[in-house]
């Protein structure tokens, strides 16, 4: 499945819940405690990436608020609309602002609001359910990809940021997959290849399905779960810190 064909899936999805949930019914985010505060702030980052698009130029996300008259879920279905239809008339290639200052291809906007979305549905359906797994819209390789992207933005702009190196070398396996990576102390998100001899094993090794594994990624999955999902054989010190460790800020 494109980042299109994710973006398109788990958006619809995101409507029909937020259509669905009380806007004052509490999640699982410090940051957007309620239901309405989550739809208000994944409808305004839509707006936001589709002006970037459209323009080509940077835009000042404090700009984009929903007006205090408009209905949340129609607001939110027409924004994701918009920004769905803005990159698919876009070239993929074309070079625009992305994050933290920077530029790159459209095709970035693709990726990143596909995985923006599944992570805030995911706290939308916590209103319903207290520890839901990873949206089933994303698929496994949207979940996969979904490591790939935080390694590849996320771990990078920690490190330009000076994030503290790690003890050692946490190995991520999808126990669902055939997908794993490492990560090195100075947190560089490597790909395993299948079948691919190591030469050096990993200080420890985190096993999951490939869902919560980007859950445990995103803060949003605890890695002493009491259902057991997380399966860890090494240090558990260097896996609790690599876990608890803020790398998006």
């Amino acid at each position: 499945m494109s980042s299109l064909s994710a973006l398109r899936a788990v958006t619809s999805a995101f409507a029909a819940t937020a259509a669905l949930t009380d806007p004052e019914a509490p999640v699982r985010s410090a940051i957007w405690p309620t239901a309405g505060r989550i739809v208000d702030h994944l409808g305004n980052i839509q707006r936001w990436a589709a002006e970037v698009v459209r323009t080509g130029a940077p835009a000042d996300r404090r700009e984009f608020r929903r007006p205090a008259d408009a209905d949340r879920a129609p607001w939110f279905r027409e924004g994701s609309d918009a920004l769905v239809s803005v990159l698919e008339g876009a070239d993929p290639e074309r070079i625009v602002p992305i994050l933290y200052g920077a530029t790159g291809p459209t095709r970035f906007w693709h990726r990143r609001m596909a995985h923006e979305a599944t992570k805030h549905l995911w706290d939308l359906r916590t209103a319903a359910e207290s520890d839901p797994r990873l949206p089933r819209e994303a698929g496994r390789a949207g979940a996969a990809d979904a490591v790939d992207e935080f390694g590849e933005v996320f771990m990078t702009e920690a490190r330009r940021r000076g994030i503290a190196s790690l003890a050692g070398t946490v190995a991520l396996v999808a126990a669902d997959t055939e997908d794993a990576w490492r990560v090195t102390p100075g947190w560089v998100l490597e790909r395993v290849p299948p079948g691919a001899a190591s030469d050096e094993d990993p200080h420890v090794t985190i096993t999951a399905d490939v869902g919560d594994l980007v859950l445990l990624l995103w803060e949003r999955a605890d890695l002493a779960a009491p259902d057991g999902r997380f399966r860890v054989q090494g240090d558990d010190a260097l896996a609790a810190d690599f876990a608890t460790t803020p790398v998006h800020l």
